[in-house]
């Protein structure tokens, strides 16, 4: 027997739903608790994101992505998750050892920072205690990407100078001046690029900060999403790109896991 529904039926429960999460919203966004208030904001993010996520499922090629090795650190959209569920945009551990570039879901393990009031020797069953190893490979990839970044822009800048100098010369033919204006316009485009990754890079670096006093590995956060999610690295050539952790630390992840999930053998 079909439990296939009419259009009609569909459209009624989606209207239905919708009116559910919007009074919630409104519960929320009337609060006199900032807390909660900014918990509408942030479900709010995560319906756009959703949407978004949903609407590129359907030409979502994983193999246009780099391929993620075990060990290596992404930042991904977990996504407005439940009661002590990490949520939200994080760097995470790709966990898997054999990950096909064909595959379109990733395991990982999420991280969070060490804080103020955390206490590194009385952690929670789950959280390993990773160092600061992951913070000093961040920080000094980020800090020789912005070096690089500043050369390039300087001499694209230099190049846009001489190019708008030349543009003025006398006597072009109509051919010249396109061909002058086309590199121009390159020039300003390639500087632009430059500039925005400026920016994420800064973005990035200022994240990383936050981990100067170490990592924790989630262990018992352990989870595996679609590759959708990713928001960086996506190339090789893109800024997490290469980052990840020490063969020391994935052996006390492993040894965290063991514990966490495998029975005892005796």
């Amino acid at each position: 027997m079909s439990n296939k529904k009419t259009k009609e039926e569909v459209r009624k429960h989606s209207k239905e739903a919708i009116g559910q999460l919007n009074n919630l919203l409104e519960t929320y966004i009337s609060s006199n608790e900032d807390s909660t208030i900014s918990k509408a904001d942030k479900l709010s993010y995560w319906l756009e994101d959703y949407t978004k996520f949903l609407s590129y499922e359907p030409n979502f090629k994983p193999n246009k992505l780099k391929r993620y090795k075990r060990g290596e650190i992404i930042k991904v959209h977990l996504g407005y998750n439940i009661g002590s569920e990490e949520g939200g945009l994080h760097y995470c551990v790709v966990l898997d050892k054999e990950n096909s570039i064909n595959n379109p879901v990733v395991t990982v393990i999420p991280l969070t920072s060490v804080k103020n009031s955390t206490d590194i020797n009385k952690l929670r069953p789950g959280s390993v205690y990773l160092g600061n190893s992951l913070y000093t490979a961040m920080f000094s990839k980020l800090g020789s990407l912005l070096s690089t970044h500043k050369q390039e822009i300087a001499v694209l800048k230099e190049e846009l100078i001489k190019l708008s100098e030349t543009l003025k010369t006398v006597g072009m033919s109509g051919q010249q001046l396109n061909d002058i204006s086309d590199k121009i316009n390159n020039a300003k485009n390639n500087l632009n690029k430059l500039e925005q990754e400026k920016i994420l890079i800064n973005k990035i670096k200022k994240e990383s900060e936050k981990m100067n006093k170490g990592s924790i590995a989630l262990v018992s956060q352990i989870t595996t999403i679609s590759k959708i999610r990713i928001y960086d690295p996506k190339t090789n050539f893109d800024i997490l790109s290469k980052i990840k952790l020490s063969n020391e630390n994935l052996d006390l992840i492993d040894a965290e896991l063991k514990k966490l999930f495998l029975k005892n053998e005796f």
